[in-house]
């Protein structure tokens, strides 16, 4: 699998991020690409090193968004995901609008560091594409309306890291329901739980006291599932506005796991989705899976 995790600064957040970032890549053994992407310049991506089609050990030009990458490679030594080897500009080579430094193999898994430059979501989507990843981990936007582009644009699964605190003892709230993405979603939830150690609660919300064979069955089959790998998981079946059930009951110490939601892209654009609403909502982190 492939994993692309985006980084924005050198802050505690982006710590964070890259703190459950890689961990959940180890879980999965996944490659994994950490992108920064800053903001347009006239320096490397798309001046004279571009024009004259030399790498950019050749020119030994320092681009600003390096300081974030080399910054980004200290965390992974520091948390043993990458060789104590020194950050070397000799290594980055400029290609295609992006430029890309690749790491000795960890294992099993692959870790590639990447600059680009350009608008966030736009410059995202596009290293998405490129590198047809399973998995984009990013911070969780300020404005719901970001948040909103970013699950409906972004061709993968998305998880949206929010108020994450490294040392807590999470549970896995899995959002069980009849939308095509939900086995996927089971799945991947098995994966992290036990990458973290964390007990898992299956959780399926009707509007009303009436439960259809769609959702009936689609928690049956969870529940199989979850016995099958021998993962601990509690099970449930709630009553109300699915969204404020999901928010109410993951709280801050949960992470939220869901299907991504595909329906008709211009109804969910100007109407949202039950995914996208609790991601925007929740006061934890959010994993949509596609």
């Amino acid at each position: 699998m492939k994993f692309l995790l985006a980084i924005k600064n050198t802050e505690s957040d982006s710590r964070n991020i890259l703190d459950i970032g890689c961990k959940i890549a180890e879980g999965f053994s996944a490659d994994l690409t950490i992108c920064y992407i800053g903001k347009k310049s006239q320096s490397l991506i798309e001046g004279d090193v571009n024009l004259a089609r030399k790498s950019l050990a050749e020119w030994n030009i320092h681009h600003p968004g390096l300081e974030v990458l080399e910054w980004a490679y200290s965390v992974l030594k520091e948390k043993g995901f990458a060789d104590d080897t020194e950050f070397n500009v000799q290594n980055l080579v400029e290609e295609e609008g992006r430029i890309r430094m690749v790491l000795p193999m960890q294992g099993n898994y692959q870790i590639r560091l990447v600059l680009r430059e350009g608008e966030l979501l736009t410059e995202l989507n596009r290293e998405v594409k490129r590198g047809e990843f399973d998995l984009a981990i990013l911070g969780a936007p300020d404005r719901k309306r970001m948040t909103h582009k970013f699950a409906q644009f972004l061709e993968t699964s998305i998880f949206f890291v929010k108020n994450f605190q490294p040392h807590w003892k999470y549970k896995i709230l899995l959002c069980v329901d009849d939308s095509r993405a939900t086995k996927r979603a089971v799945i991947f939830s098995t994966r992290i739980s036990k990458q973290f150690n964390a007990p898992i609660i299956s959780l399926t919300v009707s509007k009303t006291s009436f439960f259809g064979k769609g959702y009936r069955n689609a928690h049956s089959w969870a529940e199989r599932y979850l016995k099958r790998v021998g993962i601990p998981f509690e099970s449930k079946f709630s009553s109300g506005d699915p969204v404020e059930v999901f928010i109410q009951e993951a709280g801050s110490d949960h992470i939220i796991i869901m299907g991504k939601a595909k329906g008709s892209e211009l109804l969910q654009f100007a109407r949202g989705s039950k995914p996208i609403h609790t991601a925007q909502q929740a006061n934890c982190p959010v994993l949509l899976v596609q």
